[in-house]
């Protein structure tokens, strides 16, 4: 058995968690249903382009999602953040 498949076993069953990978339809679904209210897609293309990086980015998501009281987990906001970053962004 291989030493990354060991560690797995090992990990599942110890209980711990494992990372998830974020989202693009959850993040697309989460944004769709919470932001695009708001946000035309022209606010993604304003000069000069807010935000410059994907700390940024992360950053604004969770500041507006405070802002509405939107109540997300840490997996929502990198669902969105990961989502705007694979369809607007590109860092």
């Amino acid at each position: 058995m291989s030493r990354l498949a060991l560690l797995l076993l090992l990990l599942a069953a110890s209980g711990a968690a494992v990372a998830q990978v974020p989202s693009v339809e959850r993040g697309r679904a989460l944004y769709e249903n919470h932001c695009r209210v708001c946000h035309t897609p022209k606010v993604h293309r304003r000069t000069p382009r807010l935000p410059l990086s994907r700390n940024q980015l992360r950053e604004i998501v969770n500041m507006w999602a405070a802002e509405e009281d939107l109540r997300w987990s840490s997996e929502d906001l990198e669902d969105v953040v990961f989502y705007l970053n694979m369809t607007v962004y590109h860092f």
